[in-house]
């Protein structure tokens, strides 16, 4: 399958047009089928009442009907035109979702399958999961099963085979426009927004009434046989007229004891007639697409058991439960049902599938989930010019050139390199407010993220080595649990600094450490934590307005360096570019920021000549 020769913004939005006016085209054409319709059923009721009242009169009887037969014809092109309609407005819905994926319209998507639990290391404080997130800008999944699996890729790093494995998968599907598409439309068409596959597994695991009774499976065919010889003989033969009455008390008998389990089993396929249906369609996109893959590959494979594919066996099944639709027939399944056995026989049928088949088939539903996870992991691919997949290894540096964030649109993203040395080193990030720390920050660690579940990054070139992400940048106190700010921060450095020792190594994200507590207690500690974590061959970033912590760079000279965000003031008007600079900050825009509000501030030139004095030689000289 070929890209669209158009960048993908233009191809989803022309897509979207398109599939609007064929929604619109089929609207029109339905419309006049159903003044077809209405005019062809007037005519018949005219004719074919004009035949029978007034004496009967067979050539207006005959075009009545004739007239009816057209009626029923025009019916059925219009469940067609029905259709297609439907059809239409499935895509148009799947691409107009795609260009607001791409203008940033978040807020107007379905919310994301799954989230990552709250207290995540990670997820809250990159965005990687809630609202306006990561996930709800990626999520194209429409099973729970596709959600949970999306979500917990991102949740923790996979082995470099496991990566690997899903690079290849994803630069494939990243190409494969109309697969991504028809897995989307496979349930939506079927008027569901997603399909979890739980209460189907889950009844499947049940223990059936054959495992209590098996000798249930030869009554229920022989049982009716045995009662029609049995009135064929007293009809045709020796034996008294009435003694079919005796085998058939027993299969009333026989009734009345399996019934509930009947009643059980339909009820429980009923519920699942379209979820099955949905699943089947699903099963029918991955079983005929084609892959070069050994990920894709082997994942198709897997949709077999006993040799036939999933929407084989989901066939055999709707048999069983199409047959068990009699109970739907009211009087006609009073007397069939006792006298063939015939809810016993449906059951038998269903319960032997699930023995055979049921009780494997929970591997397809995995199958397709990660189908969709590896599918939504690709779209960063497609859509953005900017992404490329980047090189995942063992140990050694951080390195990134071009790096942006995936959750800013293409026009205001600023990019920027970044290279860290590996385990033991970090960057200070100091800078002006609102000058772009935090979201480098976030854009480092948002990628890392994605390279390390196997997609894509933002970035001209990447490589990431194996790491633990921990962030602590997004700190909220809890009024309710009694919690000050200073105290879920604590709570948050704890999962930080939480087995720094071990490996793979941690990957440090550090926004304004310790900001619920005075200014030297907070320079102390976070000078502290910081030097606690490169001690124990942790590795990250930390963005702060303490210049004094630019000190590391020179007590841990080629492990620690500053680089700094600034504002620009161009004819009096301060803007800010988002390059990165070596070294540290020299001016802030807090107090121009104050006097804009206007609160009088008297400003110290010398404030950035060098680090903070130390708390001692800012004392006066004792006598």
């Amino acid at each position: 399958m070929t890209e669209p020769a158009a960048s993908p913004l233009a191809h989803h939005q022309a897509a979207r047009d398109r599939f609007e006016a064929e929604r619109e085209r089929q609207d029109r054409v339905a419309a006049r089928f159903s003044m077809a319709q209405l005019g062809l059923f007037g005519l018949s009721v005219v004719l074919g009442g004009s035949g029978l009242f007034g004496g009967l009169k067979p050539p207006l009887l005959g075009a009545g009907g004739a007239v009816f037969l057209v009626f029923l014809i025009v019916r059925a092109f219009q469940a067609r035109v029905i259709l297609r309609r439907e059809q239409a407005e499935v895509r148009r819905e799947i691409h107009d979702r795609q260009v607001k994926r791409m203008t940033g319209q978040l807020a107007a998507l379905p919310p994301p399958g799954a989230a990552l639990p709250p207290g995540h290391p990670y997820a809250g404080d990159l965005d990687v999961s809630g609202d306006a997130s990561l996930l709800a800008r990626i999520d194209t999944t429409h099973t729970t099963l596709g959600a949970r699996s999306l979500a917990s890729w991102l949740a923790a790093p996979a082995p470099l085979e496991v990566v690997a494995a899903r690079q290849d998968a994803v630069r494939e599907l990243a190409a494969a426009t109309e697969l991504r598409q028809e897995l989307e439309a496979a349930v939506l068409e079927t008027g569901r927004e997603r399909l979890d596959a739980r209460p189907f597994v889950e009844m499947m695991d049940k223990k059936g009434i054959l495992e209590e009774r098996p000798w249930l499976a030869f009554v229920a065919p022989l049982l009716p046989l045995v009662t029609i010889g049995v009135w064929a003989a007293g009809t045709f033969g020796p034996l008294s007229g009435w003694a079919w009455l005796l085998p058939l008390a027993v299969q009333i008998l026989v009734v009345r004891a399996t019934e509930p389990r009947s009643r059980e089993v339909y009820e429980a396929m009923g519920e699942k007639k379209g979820f099955v249906d949905a699943y089947a369609r699903l099963f029918r996109v991955v079983e005929g697409a084609s892959f070069d893959s050994p990920g894709l590959v082997q994942l198709r494979d897997g949709l077999s058991i006993d040799g036939a594919p999933p929407s084989v066996q989901l066939a055999r099944l709707e048999r069983w439960t199409s047959w068990y639709d009699l109970r739907e027939q009211g009087i006609v399944h009073v007397f069939v049902n006792p006298l063939l056995l015939w809810d016993l026989n449906c059951l038998v049928g269903i319960e032997r599938w699930i023995r055979k088949v049921g009780r494997k088939c929970g591997a397809w539903f995995d199958v397709v989930g990660d189908m969709e996870a590896l599918a939504a992991l690709s779209l960063l691919l497609h859509q953005d010019p900017h992404a490329t997949m980047p090189e995942v290894v063992e140990g050694g540096a951080l390195e990134a050139d071009a790096i942006g964030h995936p959750l800013l649109l293409l026009p205001t993203r600023v990019t920027n390199d970044v290279r860290l040395e590996g385990p033991g080193h970090a960057l200070i990030v100091t800078g002006s407010n609102m000058a772009g720390k935090s979201t480098l920050l976030r854009a480092v660690g948002i990628n890392v993220v994605l390279a390390l579940a196997g997609g894509p990054v933002i970035a001209r070139r990447m490589r990431v080595p194996r790491l633990r992400v921990r962030a602590s940048m997004r700190i909220a106190d809890s009024l309710q649990s009694g919690a000050s700010y200073f105290q879920a921060e604590l709570t948050r450095l704890r999962l930080v600094v939480h087995r720094a020792e071990a490996a793979p190594p941690i990957l440090f994200l550090l926004d304004e450490l310790l900001r619920g507590t005075n200014a030297k207690a907070r320079h102390i500690g976070a000078r502290a934590v910081v030097s606690h974590l490169l001690d124990r061959g942790a590795m990250g970033f930390v963005a702060t307005h303490d210049v004094a912590l630019s000190e590391l760079e020179q007590e841990r000279a080629g492990k620690v360096r500053n680089v700094h965000f600034t504002d620009v003031i161009e004819d009096g008007t301060m803007t800010f570019d988002y390059h990165l600079r070596p070294g540290v900050v020299r001016t802030s825009n807090a107090l121009r920021l104050l006097a804009e509000v206007g609160i009088d501030v008297v400003d110290d030139p010398n404030l950035f000549d060098g680090v903070l004095p130390a708390p001692e030689a800012a004392r006066p000289a004792a006598d």
